[in-house]
């Protein structure tokens, strides 16, 4: 009998691993389906580049090397840095590599069985679901009547090799999306981007040769969320200011934002790949697709545009969340039912999901290890979950928090999650919430690089369960702290006018 099984070696299941050896679970056993650790990341498309810099993206108690704070990872460096992760941890010896799941159950006695495709079953006490959400492509009904031309979805995506001279419809405009696009526009006769909506916030991955998301801080990001729509506008502001071609492409993207917490109301899209393909590569913006005509060979979008002689389509448009191995009643679990997006409410303390949590803003990574670091402490018995009925008002109580502040992006991305909120809600859950009056007072360097460094995940290992504070503070004192900036700027305006806050930070949290 092993204690818990991990389903997935990507980063989810690398950390969630982890962190159950080191809550003391070392009957710990990790299944990954490929012949080798990363998880989608590791079969990406050939150009990926993560749009959270290194700072942001690493876990909180494995530094990222010095002189990368304003790096971002390709996905090679992604995968090498995790399985260093892995190697310095001791994890790799609890991963099985080509181990595919082909069945889980749960009998009446509690206990999992895991059945393999080599034949092989396992039992286990435990299970985690780390292999992620994105598996299984998501597409737009009008999908189905494209029968005369080519069609990818992102997932299976490598290079725009076949695309080479063609008229090429990509539909979606999130990051992969936005990524996929510009690499599209640059070799197609003609191509266009068809979005429902907007782009999410579109916001560069560097500014001035510095990592963008320093500014995700506490300075601003503690703020009301209301304090969304003036900050929108200073931004759109000095964006235009730029008299600079892609910016202005940018300005008018994210103006397709409508949302009463202006870009605190939707997610991020941290290129600028699409704005480059509209500005000097030739790439039309469109409308949702209402007509398809000659197999999809002609096209009509809800603006009114025709799209003529289309050759493909790629679809950006994310996936569904399923896991096809689980049992029936399982295998369509709603993330905002779950309690924290990862503890069903009857099954409790004996399946965890590791990654259905999306930031809006931020990194998933860390909210990965903030899950993880719960799950080991829940499954070790050094936490103790609430009561069913509890997990259920909690979960109930931040889905509403999100579908109000995100409406209907969050009605359509189930995973969609706040990043502070959230992750301030799970540190307040483990016990881990940086000591932020204190520092304020006690070690004001500490509180400037707490409140304006990059929100990441070393800064919760300072106090409480899994605590290590003399690693944390080596590691916070590397990290930058933004400049001086608009952003900053604003965050102050803001403190002002919500009075108190401007010395003492409100925590803005989930329940």
């Amino acid at each position: 009998m092993i204690d818990c099984i991990v389903v997935g070696a990507g980063p989810g299941g690398i950390v969630c691993t982890k962190e159950l050896l080191e809550h003391g679970i070392s009957n710990t056993v990790c299944l990954e389906q490929s012949d080798r650790i990363g998880g989608v990341f590791a079969s990406g498309y050939d150009n990926l580049l993560l749009t959270s810099s290194a700072v942001f993206s690493m876990f909180s108690d494995f530094w990222i090397g010095d002189g990368k704070d304003h790096h971002f990872w390709t996905k090679d460096e992604a995968v090498d840095y995790w399985s260093r992760y892995a190697d310095h941890y001791g994890v790799k010896q609890h991963v099985r590599l080509s181990s595919r799941v082909a069945k889980a159950t749960i009998g009446e006695d509690g206990v999992w069985k895991i059945d393999l495709e080599s034949g092989e079953v396992l039992r286990s006490r435990r299970l985690v679901l780390a292999a992620g959400n994105n598996r299984i492509p998501r597409y737009p009904d009008w999908h189905q009547s494209l029968t005369g031309i080519q069609i990818l979805h992102s997932r299976d995506y490598r290079n725009a090799n076949a695309f080479q001279g063609k008229r090429v419809l990509v539909v979606g405009g999130g990051e992969s999306g936005s990524d996929i696009a510009l690499e599209v526009a640059k070799v197609a006769a003609r191509s266009w981007v068809s979005l429902r909506r907007s782009t999410g916030w579109i916001v560069p991955r560097k500014r001035e040769g510095r990592a963008a998301d320093i500014s995700t801080h506490r300075g601003i990001w503690d703020l009301p969320r209301e304090f969304g729509v003036p900050l929108s506008k200073l931004v759109l502001k000095l964006e235009r200011a730029r008299m600079d071609p892609v910016f202005d492409v940018l300005a008018t993207l994210n103006e397709r934002v409508r949302n009463p917490k202006g870009l605190w109301g939707t997610y991020g899209t941290k290129t600028l790949a699409l704005p480059q393909a509209v500005a000097y590569h030739g790439c039309t913006v469109v409308g949702d697709i209402v007509e398809v005509r000659e197999g999809g060979r002609f096209l009509r979008t809800s603006d009114g545009v025709e799209l003529d002689h289309v050759d493909a389509v790629v679809f950006c448009t994310g996936y569904v969340n399923r896991v096809p191995f689980m049992p029936e009643e399982l295998q369509s679990c709603d993330p905002r039912s779950l309690y924290k997006h990862m503890f069903h409410t009857r099954l409790r303390d004996s399946l965890a999901f590791i990654g259905w949590a999306r930031p809006g803003f931020g990194s998933q990574f860390p909210i990965m290890e903030m899950q993880s670091r719960l799950c080991g402490g829940v499954f070790s018995g050094k936490l103790a979950l609430p009561s069913s009925a509890e997990m259920e008002r909690v979960a109930n109580l931040d889905s509403a928090m999100f579908l109000e502040q995100f409406e209907d992006t969050a009605r359509n991305i189930r995973s969609l999650v706040d990043y502070h909120r959230f992750m301030n809600g799970l540190a307040r859950v483990i016990g881990c919430h940086p000591p932020l009056l204190k520092c304020f007072f006690a070690n004001p360097r500490l509180w400037l690089q707490l409140m304006y460094g990059p929100t990441q995940a070393t800064q919760f290992r300072l106090v409480g369960p899994g605590k290590k504070p003399e690693l944390a503070r080596e590691i916070l004192n590397k990290l930058p702290i933004s400049t001086f900036n608009h952003i900053v700027k604003a965050g102050l305006r803001g403190r002002v006018k919500y009075g108190l806050k401007a010395l003492l930070p409100r925590v803005i949290e989930g329940s």
